[in-house]
Formats: C-alpha cells, sequence, structure tokens
C-alpha cells in the first residue's frame, strides 16, 4: 500500500505562518490578564487565519530577485501604551490594552532607487520604493475605522537573505481615522487629539527565499502628531501587529 505524501515546507509554510500570526495575536492580548478582550477577540484570528491561508496558497513559488511589484497585505495586532521609541528599542517589554485592530492594504513598488534617480551606487540597488494604501478597524475598547496612505523605503541588502530573505521598511505618510480617538487624548500630554495624523509604520518582512512573493510582516503601526506638527498633538497611538503580504 502507498502512503500518503507528507507535504514538503514549502507547501506547509503558509499553514504555519497562518497559525503562528493567531498565536502571537493571542499572546498579546492575554498579557496583563486582558480576559475581557479575549473574550471580543477570540473569533477574529480564526477568520484572519482562513484569509491568510487562502491568500497563502494562491502565491506562486518563483526564486526571484526580490518579489514581484505589486501586493496585498491582511494584519492583525493589538494597541500599546508603551512609548513609540521604547517600542523600537525593545518592543517585547510594551504594555498592551483593550484595543484590537484588523486590516489591509495594497503596495506597488516603483523601482529600485538607482532606477528611479540614475544611480547613487551600489546601496541603491538594495534599496526600493513603494506606495502603500490601506485602511483598518479598531475593536475592543474603541470603535473606529482608519485610512492611510504613505510612501515606503525598504532595504533588502542583508548578507543572510539566501537564508532567510528579510527587508526593512520605513516610511512616511499620513493617516485619517472616521472619529477622534479617546486612546490618543488620553495618551496626550495636553489632552489633544486629531482625526488627521502622521502615519509611521516601520517594519520587518521574512519569507523563503525561494518564494519571495510570500512574506510574513512584523510592523509597528503608528500615527502621531510629530511633536505637535499635527493640530498640536504631541502623542498618538501604536499597534504591535503581524500580517501576510502576497505579491502578484
Amino acid at each position: 500500500h502507498m502512503l500518503p505524501q507528507t507535504p514538503d515546507m514549502d507547501e506547509r509554510s503558509p499553514i504555519l505562518v497562518a497559525i503562528a500570526l493567531q498565536r502571537l495575536i493571542y499572546v498579546l492580548a492575554c498579557r496583563r490578564g486582558k480576559r475581557q478582550f479575549m473574550a471580543s477577540l477570540q473569533p477574529v484570528p480564526h477568520m484572519v487565519s482562513v484569509i491568510l491561508l487562502a491568500l497563502a496558497l494562491a502565491a506562486p513559488a518563483l526564486a526571484q530577485s526580490r518579489g514581484a511589484a505589486d501586493s496585498v497585505m491582511v494584519f492583525g495586532g493589538v494597541a500599546s501604551e508603551t512609548n513609540f521609541t521604547d517600542l523600537l528599542i525593545s518592543p517585547w517589554t510594551a504594555e498592551v490594552n483593550a484595543i484590537g485592530v484588523v486590516g489591509g492594504s495594497y503596495a506597488h513598488r516603483f523601482g529600485t532607487v538607482n532606477e528611479l534617480t540614475g544611480g547613487i551606487g551600489h546601496l541603491g540597488d538594495d534599496l526600493t520604493v513603494e506606495g502603500e494604501a490601506g485602511v483598518s478597524a479598531r475593536f475592543g475598547d474603541e470603535d473606529l475605522g482608519e485610512a492611510w496612505t504613505a510612501l515606503y523605503l525598504r532595504y533588502d541588502g542583508l548578507p543572510w537573505n539566501e537564508t532567510v530573505y528579510t527587508t526593512i521598511g520605513v516610511n512616511t505618510g499620513v493617516s485619517l481615522l472616521t472619529n477622534l480617538s479617546d486612546f490618543e487624548r488620553w495618551r496626550d500630554d495636553k489632552g489633544r487629539s486629531s482625526v488627521f495624523l502622521h502615519y509611521l509604520g516601520p517594519e520587518f518582512t521574512f519569507a523563503n527565499p525561494e518564494n519571495k512573493d510570500l512574506e510574513l510582516v512584523l510592523r509597528l503601526h503608528h500615527r502621531s502628531g510629530v511633536f505637535g506638527l499635527f493640530d498640536g498633538v504631541v502623542s498618538g497611538s501604536t499597534f504591535l501587529s503581524a500580517g501576510i503580504r502576497v505579491r502578484f
């Protein structure tokens, strides 16, 4: 009798990544005993996992210098009360609260810096420029919608990329909420908030070098007033988020 074939790692990786994202959301939400929050969050990771798995199974397995130029991402996360700069240095120290977020975005890569500028040396081949537009919904202790647009600069010249294809993305953009955020007002020293703020979403991505069109994304989903530049708002909000990006 023939034994059933065991899926290889490339076939199983979308499933493992979807499960990992679900568990990450669970662990973050469980911190500090947020049991009430988990009751409302519990169905969401399962729905997100199904969406991620469907997208991941549809992704082509192509070995390229980098993934395709267009992409969609879905993600989930939880709000942090920790200062943004502290999160950049040590995200594992985050104090989370009872506000969650789910969302999605579309992005397009315009080209490398060398292609767009005529050449700045070897570094310009490892830097790409992307535009992104996205929407998200907050739930739990806050019920708001958000839309943003951003311009990303991405670096992929890391020495271990033949083992784990890794990129680092930084951006600048703008974010618009459907209403004022009580959470953001509470975090501001002067109690100010605004629906229109600056958007900053630094991220790391990880992919199989043989399938760069499927990425695990870890991002700090952050909006703020940039030290009072936007309507005098100093603070803002940050969500620890994880998602899947499919390039096509």
